[in-house]
């Protein structure tokens, strides 16, 4: 018996985790077993005839909110055209009515709600030696007939340590330039409503042991990011900070013999939940090795009783700031929009208070009503309109009107566009401060400007985003109301992302007379080069002068407060060194470097 695990994932960089989990979970008496991984971009057609030449007596298919859609297409193309085969459907998409489904769907001949490493093994099985007594397997949905049958109950495996391994030989084989998942723990200690891992208590760890030799593997292997899916990775904090310092000290190791470990790790934490042990170990991380998703959600304290989350937001709060001034952790910061009690009024205060924490990345998502979440359960109770389909995201319930999420929509694109690309640090910063009221009031006057220039679903190059907000600030204060400082700022900005010496429509360079010479006579220097550029001792100017970038800026643009005042500063871009925590360049402004009095 031949069986093909299909994993349809989001994009092309993710794997998929679960299907290699069912795999490595398939013994002898289950067939050949084999997995083909494709993505939603993929053409349906293309898809859908790859698995047929597969010539598959099983096809089994890991089912999510983003793939269903296309799931159930090749189902009823694979039925039509290869009537014998069997099908059968996993995952949290369909764990949840699974009757509902088989009787909605004839070409699904199976399905399987919860975890599957010991029941997916297990139907095969029956398959393959052709035994009918499916009765017996838990959470099984299938066919008697023209009936229907449901075996209640939802997979949850107790000891994890009977799991295999995913990460064989042949997954390590195929991870080149991939985000790699991996799990140390299943389930969560906390109910939020909006969430699957609310419908079913207690956390369930791998060992340490495991965890440790799985890292080892993946290090090994050079995958540049491993992505914990633990839904709070830090809720035993002992067993974080065993991680933490395991992952800190091979990166401390690789140090110590001249090598960089180039791997970073992601992490889903509670930040409430630090302590001033974990900020101990934490501040040994090499910058860049760790990152954080802090589910922040919402500052409503009403909101955030109704969904069952405990937050001390003062702790919150103060927390990500310590994890902020370590300087060497990317922080990305998550809101939700449409949640219960939180009205227009009650986001914007939200987003304000969030936004300046100041991570790197902020999330603004919209409310799921996930199937399997007791969110979804009481939807009438807070008056919700949903998608009936994925990914089923709110429409509008009793505190705010769809109206009112469209309108945040934009401002999500806008925000995405420009504040988590970490290129307009400096210029959308010196704006919020000096020009708006908010961060809000700026996103939204932004996102207006979009909207009437026809922008929001057109795709543009980083260099026209500067361009752009240029064409806003002109509009907004005109010409010659303080834009001069903030092209300066939008210059530094460029420069420090991008390194092709190319500025963006409306930025202009300061120039001088023999300015490139005199670079050159500065790299000639080799106190300047101890100095400021000390990776390049040794090296000749012309070779230097390929990585770095001198640029005359006339006010004092590195400063926090960005004086008015006009006076001409030398900065220097090295190009061979972007910060692994911000993703942008490292610049230095030089003293002692005279320019002419007159410039051009």
């Amino acid at each position: 018996m031949k069986t093909l695990i299909v994993a349809i994932n989001s994009k092309f960089i993710h794997t998929s985790l679960a299907a290699w989990y069912l795999k490595s979970s398939c013994g002898d008496g289950c067939g050949e077993v084999s997995i083909a991984e494709y993505t939603i971009n993929d053409s349906l057609d293309t898809v859908f005839a790859d698995i047929y030449r597969a010539k598959a007596d099983v096809v089994a298919f890991s089912c999510y909110i983003w793939n269903i859609s296309h799931v159930h297409l090749i189902c009823e193309n694979l039925k039509k055209v290869q009537p014998g085969i069997t099908i059968i459907l996993g995952g949290p998409e369909v764990s949840f009515d699974g009757g509902k489904i088989l009787e909605e769907h004839p070409s699904i001949d199976f399905i399987l709600s919860g975890e599957g490493e010991e029941v997916f093994p297990c139907l095969l099985s029956h398959l393959k030696s052709g035994s009918k007594d499916w009765d017996k397997i838990n959470g099984l949905a299938f066919r008697s007939g023209q009936s229907v049958i449901y075996n209640e109950g939802f997979n949850l495996i107790e000891d994890l340590g009977r799991i295999p391994s995913p990460y064989t030989e042949e997954v390590l084989s195929g991870l080149s330039n991939k985000i790699i998942y991996y799990e140390s723990s299943r389930g969560c200690p906390f109910f939020c409503s909006y969430c699957i891992s609310s419908t079913f208590k207690g956390v369930r760890y791998f060992s340490m042991d495991r965890v440790r030799s799985d890292l080892l593997k993946l290090i090994h292997q050079g995958v540049k990011q491993i992505k914990f899916v633990d839904r709070t990775f830090n809720c035993n904090k002992q067993r974080a900070m065993e991680i933490f310092d395991f992952i800190i000290e091979l990166a401390l190791q690789r140090k110590a013999a001249g090598e960089d470990l180039n791997t970073n790790f992601h992490f889903e934490a509670a930040a409430d939940l630090f302590d001033e042990e974990v900020f101990e170990v934490l501040s040994k991380a090499p910058r860049g090795l760790i990152q954080f998703e802090i589910g922040i959600q919402t500052t409503n304290l009403q909101t955030l009783e109704l969904i069952h989350r405990k937050t001390d937001l003062k702790k919150l709060f103060y927390n990500v700031e310590r994890l902020k001034s370590l300087g060497n952790i990317h922080l990305h910061l998550d809101l939700i929009a449409g949640l219960p009690a939180e009205d227009y009024h009650s986001f914007i205060r939200s987003f304000n208070e969030v936004y300046r924490l100041k991570p790197d990345q902020l999330q603004l998502g919209f409310l799921k009503m996930l199937k399997g979440s007791s969110i979804r359960v009481d939807a009438e109770k807070y008056g919700y309109g949903y998608r009936s389909y994925p990914p089923y995201e709110v429409f509008y319930n009793d505190f705010i009107s769809f109206d009112e999420l469209l309108e945040l929509k934009g401002i999500e694109e806008v925000l995405d566009r420009y504040y988590n690309s970490g290129r307009f640090v400096q210029s959308i910063g010196y704006l919020i401060q000096n020009m708006f009221s908010s961060p809000f009031d700026f996103y939204k006057a932004f996102f207006s400007f979009f909207k009437t220039m026809g922008y929001l679903d057109s795709r543009f190059s980083s260099r026209q985003l500067y361009s752009i907000l240029i064409d806003f600030l002109n509009e907004r204060v005109g010409k010659d109301k303080a834009v001069p400082l903030i092209k300066e700022l939008l210059k530094l900005d460029y420069l420090s992302s991008d390194n092709s010496n190319n500025l963006p429509d409306g930025i202009e360079r300061n120039l001088a007379a023999g300015f490139k010479e005199m670079c050159f006579e500065f790299l000639k220097s080799e106190e300047n080069i101890k100095k400021y550029l000390p990776d390049f001792c040794g090296m000749p100017a012309k070779q230097i002068f390929k990585q770095v970038h001198f640029e005359i800026f006339r006010y004092d643009v590195l400063q926090e407060k960005n004086s008015k005042e006009q006076k001409d500063r030398i900065l220097l871009f090295d190009y061979s060194n972007r910060d692994r925590v911000t993703e942008r360049y490292q610049v230095h402004e030089l003293t002692g470097f005279n320019l002419p009095s007159k410039m051009e």
